[in-house]
């Protein structure tokens, strides 16, 4: 606050001293010093010639002329501001030529140098302050009220009333004395009517306002107006100096002060200053009036009777109280419309931001009447929804929400009539100008009792796009991405409600058969568009009302609604025939074949349950040959714990010392001497006694036992084998050979593992053979990787059971393989027809022609011995040469065989005997 009174009083300091600097004022100012000085230096005796006096009186007000000229012609400045100044111009010009007139009559009339006055003199003296005063009444002030007017009415005659008290004291008390020293009465008239000027300018300034003028400007020009009257009036006290004149002080002061004010009115039109607001609540010229009145009757009663004396004083007294409960009043009325003004200037604010929000909110605010009718709606309605707001009024909400939202909208509409203030919140559809619909969010408060509103205040949000992310959204949580189709959440869910809704429920459970090979060959996306596929063929095999979903990697599900067993079976049956049918995907003919596990809905059944018997189902089918439906049963639930329990045991057995190795000897053809062993492991379980291998190799590999299983083999029959070597040298077996699953080969660091049991054994790579299944390196990756790194260490390399698998002959070029292990089921023909035999004879000649040794699996006859022999075979192993021997018993026939010498190395009986 202190710091914005200072600044303002700065700016006409500021305003001054630039005044100051211009040329004009200068030199008015120059000559008003001078004038004084001069006057001062004389007033005790004449010190130079009287001219030297007067010569700066008509000067200074002709450069005052010039300086209003100047202004009037200042573009910026508004006509009447220009009028003005024109016609002081005028008046100033006037009263310069008075001046010169003066200065004659001083100077050369009768008995000079004289204070006299002629006619003349006074003539243009009192045309100059007319034309002053004319020029000051045509100046147009503020608008105001017709109560603004009274006041302004009533202050001004207070102002003039005091002033012709004054005036009337001063001519009935001085007049005479300055009529006689001018030797005029013309000259106190002209001093009055100067005076009246003087007082009219202050009113026009204090009370009318200053109009198109500057207000410093005015002020400065009234002050020179005083200037000029108390100039006149001190007359009599150079009455005894006739070589002075009270003139030679004020005129240059007064014409400085006029120039002054020009300067100031230029510079207000051509540089805006801020204009300082008022800082009282009232005028203080009309009280300044009552004062000068009251110091008047002081003084003209001051001889007057005591009694009268204290009348006056009291009156005095009691006007000055009068005058100090008025100011407080004032002040105390500013104080109040000060606060109102803030408080109303306060709430436009808030109800310009409230309409601000409003209308550029892009939410809808509506009020509706008790009918539902619409009393006011926002303009962001035409944004949101296209309809113009005309279109709104008057009619019903349900005219614009949609017919099947109508309810959700009236039961909201009871919830809000049940208590005032009630709210309530409801999502409907309403109409676009476009004819679509969109859907928005309403909240609703009831406001009927407020008698400010009088209806529903509702807020109605577009949530269109916020509804489509969240069906977008539903729709993944319970969708699969790529096929579309229902996932298992959804899937759960339907069951769990055909299961609720009665019976004639079945499960179909599809799994796709060796899938990965198509992943791992042909990359992912190739899968992805196989999965895409399936999922087509599955749509076309149910039935209306049926449901598929892909509950994760390769595994489908079809929900069967009111079918009868014979029906599922048939609709079953169906979906492995068309799957069956070659996919073509980017150019690639591929065979998808599926696992079928079928199970029927029973009463008080959960969802979960369902599945996980149709889980079991399909197991079954997998291990049925794959590419085929079963159905549930109930023993296969108790297959399924024994499986589960077998498992358990199986990883705890292979810690706890219950497996075991055997070996089976490999022979050469026609001598059947020893040319290496295979390592098969057994299983002495403590309560089931010997577990057969083909009980708990395949839960081995289901459960992922087979590579803790795969790896003790291997340590197992390599520490054996290295054993031999150092007990029987020469006589041991030229290598031992171990069965590698495919789940062991795609371990990441199989070779490394390989590697690190050669090393803690001793045993040389190439007394190590690997037998692995065709199936296992088909899809290549991981397992064939591992089968080059194989190869890199020395380990060599036996492709078993060949020919059972994908039979695919490439993978002889692509796989590097030392040995064929040819199947026991192309053996077991080898004594029958041409035919029966071609597949042996063929194996045979691909070998030979690969440079590969073959070994025939399964010999248990002498005749078959003696055939595989004729077709070429030099390796052979079978319950005709030996069955599978323990370590020990491995060991007494090297003992033997040590013992015979070398040159008896055949086992007894000899291979090709009968």
């Amino acid at each position: 606050m202190r710091i914005g009174q200072r600044e303002r009083a700065m700016l006409p300091r500021a305003s001054l001293v630039r005044v100051l600097r211009e040329p004009l004022p200068a030199v008015l100012g120059v000559l008003a010093v001078f004038s004084v000085g001069w006057f001062a230096l004389n007033f005790p005796r004449p010190l130079a010639p009287p001219f030297v006096g007067w010569l700066p009186l008509p000067i200074s007000f002709a450069l005052a002329a010039l300086a209003s000229g100047r202004v009037a012609r200042t573009a910026a400045l508004a006509a009447p501001a220009r009028s003005f100044w024109r016609r002081l111009g005028i008046a100033l010009g006037l009263i310069s030529a008075a001046l010169l007139s003066n200065a004659h009559d001083a100077l050369a009339g009768p008995d000079a140098p004289t204070q006299n006055t002629g006619p003349l003199t006074i003539a243009l003296y009192l045309c100059g302050i007319l034309v002053a005063l004319w020029a000051l009444l045509r100046l147009p002030g503020a608008a105001r009220s017709r109560k603004a007017r009274l006041t302004m009415g009533l202050d001004s005659g207070v102002v003039l009333l005091a002033a012709g008290l004054l005036t009337s004291y001063f001519t009935m008390q001085s007049a005479p004395q300055l009529a006689a020293v001018t030797g005029s009465d013309w000259w106190a008239l002209t001093v009055i009517t100067l005076a009246f000027v003087t007082v009219l300018a202050a009113v026009k300034l204090a009370l009318a306002g200053t109009g198109p003028l500057d207000f410093r400007s005015l002020s400065v020009l009234g002050m020179a107006g005083l200037v000029g009257a108390l100039g006149g009036a001190l007359m009599p006290l150079v009455q005894s100096k006739p070589y002075l004149h009270a003139g030679q002080v004020s005129v240059p002061v007064a014409a400085f002060l006029a120039v002054a004010a020009a300067e100031l009115q230029r510079r207000a039109a051509t540089d805006p200053m801020p204009r300082s607001r008022p800082q009282r609540p009232f005028s203080l010229l009309p009280y300044a009036a009552i004062a000068v009145t009251d110091v008047l009757l002081l003084v003209s009663t001051r001889s007057a009777s005591p009694g009268i004396r204290v009348v006056v004083a009291g009156a005095i007294a009691l006007t000055a109280l009068v005058v100090v409960r008025q100011v407080m009043a004032f002040y105390d009325n500013a104080n109040l419309l000060a606060r109102l003004d803030a408080s109303m200037l306060e709430m436009s604010r808030h109800e310009q931001r409230f309409r601000s929000l409003v209308q550029n909110s892009s939410d809808v605010i509506t009020i509706n009447d008790v009918d539902g009718n619409y009393v006011y709606i926002s303009p962001s309605v035409e944004a949101i929804l296209g309809i113009s707001v005309h279109q709104w009024l008057g009619r019903p909400v349900r005219d614009f929400v949609h017919p099947d939202d109508q309810e959700a909208l009236v039961e909201m509409s009871h919830r809000l009539r049940e208590r005032s203030g009630a709210t309530a919140t409801c999502q409907v559809r309403m109409r676009h100008a476009d004819g679509n619909w969109r859907w928005a969010e309403v909240v609703s408060t009831n406001r009927l009792d407020d008698p400010t509103i009088r209806g529903i205040v509702s807020n109605t949000r577009d949530i269109t796009e916020t509804r489509r992310f969240q069906d977008e959204l539903a729709h993944q949580a319970t969708h699969d991405a790529l096929t579309l189709l229902a996932n298992r959440t959804l899937f759960t869910e339907e069951a769990s409600g055909a299961l609720d809704a009665g019976s004639g429920v079945a499960l179909a459970l599809i799994d796709l058969d060796d899938f990965k090979t198509i992943n791992d060959r042909l990359g992912h996306a190739m899968g992805d568009a196989v999965l895409v596929a399936v999922a087509g063929r599955l749509r076309e095999c149910i039935r209306p009302g049926d449901s598929v979903a892909r509950l994760g990697g390769d595994e489908f599900a079809v929900l069967l609604r009111g079918v009868s067993p014979e029906e599922a079976d048939r609709i079953a049956g169906q979906i492995i025939t068309t799957l069956g049918t070659p996919v073509n995907v980017e150019g690639h003919d591929l065979l998808v074949q599926a696992s079928v596990g079928l199970v029927d809905g029973e009463p008080g059944m959960g969802a979960s349950e369902l599945l996980r018997r149709a889980d079991v189902a399909m197991y079954a089918a997998k291990e049925q040959g794959r590419s085929r439906c079963v159905r549930y049963t109930a023993d296969m639930d108790l297959r399924a714990i024994e499986y589960a329990q077998l498992g358990a045991e199986l990883r705890r057995a292979v810690g706890s010392g219950e497996l075991f190795l055997m070996y089976q000897p490999v022979v050469t053809l026609p001598a059947g001497e020893v040319s290496a062993v295979e390592a098969l492991v057994r299983w002495r379980h403590p309560e089931r006694g010997l577990v057969p291998p083909a009980e708990f190799v395949p839960v081995a590999e289901r459960n992922g036992t087979i590579v803790q299983l795969g790896a003790w083999v291997l340590r197992e029959a390599c520490r054996q084998m290295a054993a031999w070597q150092r007990t029987y040298g020469d006589a041991a077996p030229s290598r031992v050979g171990v069965n590698v699953s495919a789940r062991q080969l795609r371990e990441p660091g199989f070779a490394q593992t390989v590697a690190d049991v050669l090393r803690e054994t001793g045993l040389r790579p190439e007394d190590l053979l690997v037998e692995i299944t065709e199936t296992a390196v088909f899809d290549g990756g991981p397992a064939l990787e591992a089968v080059h790194a194989l190869r890199d260490l020395g380990v060599s390399v036996a492709l078993d059971d060949f020919g059972t698998g994908h039979s695919s002959l490439g993978l002889l070029r692509t796989c590097p393989v030392d040995v064929l292990k040819v199947d026991k089921s192309f053996v077991d023909g080898v004594t029958g027809t041409i035919e029966q035999a071609a597949i042996a004879t063929s194996l045979a000649h691909i070998a030979q022609a690969l440079r590969l040794r073959a070994v025939a699996e399964g010999v248990e006859t002498a005749a078959q011995a003696r055939r595989l022999y004729q077709l070429g075979y030099r390796l052979a192993q079978g319950f005709h040469f030996a069955r599978p021997l323990s370590p020990e018993d491995v060991g007494s026939r090297l003992s033997a065989r040590v013992e015979r010498g070398q040159e008896s190395d055949s086992w007894d009986p000899p291979a090709l005997a009968s």
